[in-house]
C-alpha cells in the first residue's frame, strides 16, 4: 500500500468519523464508533498496523498524521459523550422532578377501639381518685370465680347456661375439668386476688375480660369487658363509695350528669346499691333507650360482705370496703350511642374509623 493510499485512508477516516459524531443520538451510539474505530479490531487501528508495508522513510510522516487523528478522534468522543451525558441527566432529572408545593400522601394512623379509649380515660378518673390498677387472669378456678365471692354451689351462675367451663384434658366428648376451671364469668375474682396481695388500705380497679355462655345479640355476648373497684380501709363508709360514684359519672358524662341510687342485691356485697345516670339519650323526658323512665342503670355497687373479707384475708371486724363493677362495652354503647353490641365486635373499618378522634 502506498503512502498516498494511507494518508487519503486517514483522512476520509476523520471525516466520516466527524460526521458520525455529530449525528450520534446518545452515549451507547458514541461507544460503538469509539470501539468500531479506536479498539483492538477498530479501522485506525488496522491502519496503523498497516505501517510495516510503508518505506521506512516515510512511515514517520504517516504515523505522525495517525496519531494525530487518533488524538483528535478521542477529544471529539469524549466531548460528545460529555454533551450527551449531560443531556440524558437532564432529561432524566426533568423526568423524575418532583412538585414540592403539591400535598403529600395520605399516611394512614391507626387509634384506639372504641372500648380501649374509654378503659383509658377509667384508668385517669380513678388514677385521680388515688386508685391503682390491678388486673388478674381470665382463666379462674371455682374458688376464686365463686366461693371466695359468697356464690354457693346452687346459685344460678354456675349453671352451664351461664359459665363456660374449660374442658378435662384428653375427654372425648369434652367434660368439665375436675378441678372447676373455667373462663372468668365477671372480674369480680380479682378483688379476691387483690386483697391477698395487698395490704390495707387499699384501693384499685380491675379492668378486665369475661366470658359467659350467652347469646349473641344487639345487647349480649359470650365475650365483654367489665372494671371492677375496689376500697378497703378501716373507716370506708357507704357515704364514700356514693361520692365516689357521682364524681365519676360526672367526670365520664359531664358536670351536669343527673343520677340516683337503688336498692340492689350482688351476693358479695352488702348492703347492695344500683347506680343510675340521667338517660344520656332523651335527656331524663322518658324514650324506648331507658324504657320510658329517664334513668339508666350502669354499675352495681355495695359494701364488700364479711365473707368475702375475710375469703380475701381481710379481718372484717377492723375493715370494711365497698366495690363497684359496671360493663365498660355498656358504658362505650351510651357514650358514643351506639346502638348494637356487635358493632364493637365486627372489626369493620367503617365503623371504627368514625372513633379515630380517640386516643
Amino acid at each position: 500500500m502506498t503512502t498516498d493510499d494511507l494518508t487519503r485512508q486517514i483522512r476520509d477516516l476523520h471525516a466520516e468519523a466527524t460526521g458520525a459524531l455529530a449525528a450520534a443520538t446518545d452515549a451507547g451510539a458514541v461507544e460503538g464508533l469509539r470501539h468500531d474505530l479506536l479498539g483492538r479490531s477498530g479501522r485506525l487501528t488496522a491502519i496503523l498496523r498497516s505501517l510495516s508495508t510503508v518505506p521506512a522513510r516515510e512511515r514517520p510522516a504517516i504515523g505522525q498524521l495517525a496519531n494525530g487523528v487518533r488524538g483528535e478522534l478521542e477529544e471529539a468522543i469524549a466531548q460528545r459523550l460529555g454533551e450527551l451525558g449531560g443531556r440524558d441527566l437532564e432529561a432524566r432529572l426533568e423526568a423524575e422532578r418532583l412538585d414540592m408545593t403539591a400535598p403529600g400522601r395520605p399516611v394512614r394512623v391507626g387509634h384506639l377501639h372504641p372500648l380501649m379509649t374509654v378503659e383509658r380515660d377509667f384508668r385517669e378518673i380513678f388514677h385521680a381518685f388515688g386508685f391503682e390498677v390491678f388486673e388478674g387472669p381470665e382463666i379462674e378456678t371455682d374458688e376464686m370465680n365463686f366461693e371466695a365471692l359468697n356464690i354457693p354451689p346452687d346459685h344460678p351462675s354456675r349453671d352451664l347456661w351461664d359459665t363456660l367451663f374449660i374442658a378435662e384434658p384428653g375427654s372425648d366428648p369434652p367434660v368439665p375439668a375436675a378441678d372447676g376451671t373455667i373462663l372468668r364469668t365477671h372480674t369480680s375474682p380479682v378483688q379476691i386476688r387483690a386483697m391477698r396481695a395487698l395490704e390495707p388500705p387499699i384501693r384499685v380497679i380491675m379492668p378486665g375480660r369475661c366470658f359467659r355462655y350467652d347469646a349473641v345479640d344487639a345487647s349480649h355476648s359470650f365475650e365483654f369487658f367489665q372494671v371492677e373497684g375496689l376500697v378497703v380501709d378501716e373507716t370506708t363508709s357507704l357515704a364514700d363509695l356514693k361520692g365516689t360514684l357521682i364524681e365519676f359519672a360526672r367526670a365520664l358524662y359531664g358536670r351536669d350528669t343527673r343520677t340516683r341510687f337503688r336498692p340492689g342485691y350482688y351476693p358479695f356485697t352488702e348492703p347492695s346499691v344500683a347506680f343510675d345516670v340521667g338517660c344520656l339519650v332523651c335527656g331524663g323526658s322518658g324514650c324506648p333507650a331507658c324504657r320510658r323512665t329517664g334513668w339508666m342503670t350502669i354499675l352495681g355497687a355495695g359494701m364488700v360482705h364479711p365473707h368475702v373479707l375475710r375469703a380475701g384475708g381481710i379481718d372484717p371486724d377492723r375493715y370494711q370496703g365497698y366495690a363497684f363493677g359496671m360493663g365498660l362495652d355498656r358504658i362505650t354503647m351510651l357514650r358514643h350511642e351506639i346502638p348494637d353490641l356487635r358493632l364493637l365486635m365486627a372489626a369493620d373499618l367503617r365503623f371504627l374509623d368514625q372513633f379515630a378522634g380517640g386516643r
